[in-house]
């Protein structure tokens, strides 16, 4: 779970992790408000806490809490954002198609109605464009959001990602994603829903916007520089499927 500044939501964020998790990882990227004294507050026997003494940004938080869960025993690795915004009922889906196969499972908010009405317009639609350039660039045919960072790994599939190599803040997820397909992981896209409430997007366009942009281009260049075609449908697979369907399985693996 990677953090910053979220004093007021971090409680939240971890209580929606469903109870059948192991291991909560929370990294707070050099938070400049209470983040870290609301962390030290909570009774989560789960719950293991790496504070950076800088801020490095929300890839690396993400990297940090990646490397720190591969000294556990966990086979498969989900990453839930510490503003809130996810729902921990999504969880079991996602897990679910890890376990029937997938490398890599990323959310999608486009295929849940209820988060497609809600999102802000501005985010609506520079996550349209970006989901649309990335899924473009790297051959994939399947549907995609790109910016969505509620994602599941197995173990031996983050073990095969060069995860120093990949870009350090926003514009983690959309690197993660070029370094997985070219890779050859079996991706999944699972539908999620997104919760959004009071808080205010920490993301900077007139910064974010060329950077991400420059990411894409850039993972274009070296995809056709390295002659990948476009992948295999059978290498992207979209669920739609409901949550509730899902449970049974993602339960009784973690158990």
């Amino acid at each position: 779970m990677p953090i910053h500044n979220e004093e007021h939501r971090v409680e939240r964020a971890i209580a929606r992790v469903p109870a059948f998790v192991d291991i909560i990882i929370a990294v707070d990227d050099a938070s400049a408000d209470g983040t870290a004294t609301q962390l030290l507050r909570i009774a989560d026997e789960r719950l293991i806490t790496i504070r950076h003494a800088a801020n490095c940004g929300v890839g690396a938080a993400t990297k940090t809490g990646y490397r720190r869960a591969l000294e556990t025993a966990a086979d498969l690795i989900a990453v839930m954002d510490g503003d809130g915004q996810m729902d921990g009922a999504d969880l079991p889906g996602l897990l679910d198609a890890a376990i029937t196969g997938a490398d890599y499972v990323k959310g999608n908010r486009f295929l849940h109605r209820e988060s497609l009405s809600a999102m802000p317009l501005a985010r609506l639609v520079g996550n349209r464009v970006f989901s649309f350039l990335t899924r473009r660039a790297s051959g994939c045919e399947a549907s995609l959001d790109a910016q969505c960072g509620y994602t599941v790994i197995r173990r031996a599939a983050l073990m095969k990602l060069p995860l120093d190599a990949l870009y350090d803040r926003y514009g983690f997820p959309n690197d993660m994603w070029f370094a997985a397909t070219r890779k050859r992981l079996r991706v999944a896209s699972v539908a999620v829903r997104s919760i959004y409430e009071t808080e205010v997007s920490g993301i900077n366009p007139l910064t974010a916007v060329p950077i991400i942009g420059l990411l894409i281009a850039r993972n274009w260049w070296r995809n056709r520089l390295a002659g990948l075609s476009a992948m295999p449908r059978r290498d992207a697979v979209t669920i739609q499927r409901s949550t509730a369907s899902l449970r049974h399985g993602a339960t009784k693996l973690a158990r």
